[in-house]
């Protein structure tokens, strides 16, 4: 039958490791300690980083031959950058020409070939801005939106 409890070997065992950690240097444990932390992903960190209210900028990125696929890529910066987001006047003008021609939100984003949270989000100004789904909507609805920033011709 076994004891409950620790052996006299498990005992000097432990007693050895505790005097051999004694005579280690406190920054060599400590080094040890912090690398046995799970490191992590690039996804992992951006939201992280947007939950803690840190600045990130979104960076859309072509892949491949792929000509009209837009991938959004996160980026952690040290430096203040602000996130391009959807400007307001863009967001008002996008509802009241959607209400004038008297579409849907669910209407409006089956003509355009985009989601329905697209549409919803460039409405409430939430998201990053994206001036293609703009241009579409323009087309879509046979309309200009006044874009202040930009200089008339």
């Amino acid at each position: 039958m076994k004891k409950k409890g620790k052996s006299k070997e498990d005992a000097e065992f432990e007693a050895r490791l505790a005097k051999m950690n004694a005579m280690l240097p406190k920054s060599y444990l400590d080094e040890q300690k912090s690398n046995q932390k799970p490191k992590q992903t690039q996804q992992q960190k951006i939201k992280n980083a947007v939950r803690e209210g840190k600045k990130v900028e979104v960076v859309q990125k072509g892949v491949g031959n792929k000509v009209n696929q837009i991938n959004n890529v996160g980026k952690l910066l040290n430096e203040d950058v602000d996130i391009k987001t959807v400007p307001r006047e863009i967001s008002v003008q996008i509802s009241q020409a959607r209400n004038e021609k008297k579409l849907t939100q669910e209407q409006l984003a089956n003509k355009i070939s985009e989601n329905v949270s697209v549409v919803k989000d460039l409405e409430s100004g939430n998201g990053a801005y994206n001036p293609k789904v703009v241009n579409k909507i323009e087309k879509a609805l046979g309309v200009n939106f006044k874009r202040s920033w930009k200089k008339e011709q």
